[in-house]
């Protein structure tokens, strides 16, 4: 199977070989094992996929979300449209979205506590514009240490972040913590970071200092409320 070449590929039963197979000619790659190691999937997963493997209901075995957005990447194709050649079933198939508008994908929870980033197929929309020349990830906010301030962020709001912007002062960002989870804070002087609602008093998260940080994912850039999305 890994050293298929692509005028055969097309013939085997994957949902998205046809595409691969053109990719691979316009590449100039040989073998589905040389396409693996290009899109940065594992080879176990791609060969997975490339056969079509399926439930014993008949349902497509999907590949996961990381290995969609990399493959996204190697076809040059947006994820979504990949994401429905897999699961013509899944919410939102045959809908006709906005080309002003283009997704970002929510990739877990920020919150106080050990909320970790888990695979997710949920995702939001932005303004093409809005989105030119950034770097975007979202969170769904979980808890109301934010929610305080000119702009208040609530628990179940969606924050979009840029992640070519580490930080700017007295903005709120998206910071992963050692041994923990994902946190949405405001950046302070210091790096320290903090609570934008004031009648939040949790001991351990209310402040954090800079050594309990371990990536600093980037600023905050557009706050999705819950009553709207």
């Amino acid at each position: 199977m890994g050293s298929k070449p692509a005028t055969d590929i097309a013939k085997v039963r994957g949902p998205l070989n046809g595409l691969i197979a053109e990719r691979m000619r316009q590449l100039g790659i040989d073998t589905i094992r040389e396409f693996a190691d290009y899109a940065e999937v594992s080879r176990s997963s791609f060969y997975d996929l490339v056969r079509g493997r399926t439930t014993p209901s008949g349902a497509w075995i999907k590949p996961s979300l990381d290995t969609l957005a990399k493959l996204a990447i190697a076809l040059n194709r947006p994820v979504h449209e990949l994401l429905y050649m897999v699961d013509p079933e899944a919410p939102g198939a045959g809908a006709v979205v906005d080309a002003r508008q283009v997704p970002v994908y929510v990739a877990g929870c920020a919150g106080a506590g050990t909320e970790q980033l888990v695979a997710s197929e949920e995702r939001v929309y932005v303004p093409a514009e809005f989105a030119k020349g950034r770097d975007l990830i979202a969170f769904l906010v979980c808890g109301d240490s934010m929610a305080g301030g000119k702009h208040p962020i609530y628990d179940g709001d969606v924050v979009v972040v840029d992640r070519k912007v580490a930080g700017e002062m007295n903005f709120p960002v998206v910071a992963r913590l050692k041994d923990d989870g994902y946190v949405c804070k405001r950046l302070r002087p210091n790096n320290m970071l903090d609570s934008a609602n004031s009648e939040y008093l949790d001991e351990d998260y209310s402040v954090i200092e800079p050594e309990r940080v371990a990536e600093m994912v980037g600023r905050v850039v557009r706050i999705i409320s819950n009553a709207v999305a």
